[in-house]
């Protein structure tokens, strides 16, 4: 479905992955090539990815995306020399909050990797990663028939 150029329609196509409720790993490999080879990682784009995962349950391989993506940009792009600051941390957080307020599923396991792949983050990174796993128990997550 991608082929090259796709850039213009990422948008779209990630729109579309959305609307049908599930990331097939043929997606996974796609947004992969996309980000590797046309398309440059930003806050919008992490945003985007983010967004995705909100509306969308994806294999193990999408996480894994997902966490590599955003520890590389908030250490590395982002940050100065693996270091996430606080106004890094703050935007990670309330992306990964949106609007609801409530983080996405896979928040604990991508803080996580920003935190294991950096040289040095900021205390309310560390944080929201605590309250984060003192929330993981199924007993805390809010059903889905809710």
């Amino acid at each position: 479905m991608l082929g090259n150029k796709m850039y213009p329609y990422f948008d779209e196509y990630l729109r579309l992955i959305a609307a049908e409720g599930r990331i097939e790993i043929e997606d996974v490999r796609a947004i992969r090539t996309l980000l590797s080879e046309e398309i440059a990682v930003t806050r919008d784009v992490i945003e985007k990815l983010i967004d995705l995962d909100r509306h969308a349950e994806g294999p193990r391989e999408w996480c894994e995306l997902l966490s590599d993506t955003i520890a590389h940009f908030a250490g590395w792009i982002e940050g100065s020399r693996g270091k996430v600051s606080a106004e890094t941390s703050a935007w990670m957080i309330a992306a990964f909050r949106g609007p609801s307020g409530v983080p996405v599923a896979s928040a604990a396991r991508v803080i996580e990797a920003v935190i294991d792949q950096a040289e040095e983050v900021s205390a309310i990174l560390t944080l929201f990663a605590l309250s984060l796993s003192c929330g993981s128990s199924p007993e805390a997550r809010p059903s889905a028939a809710a």
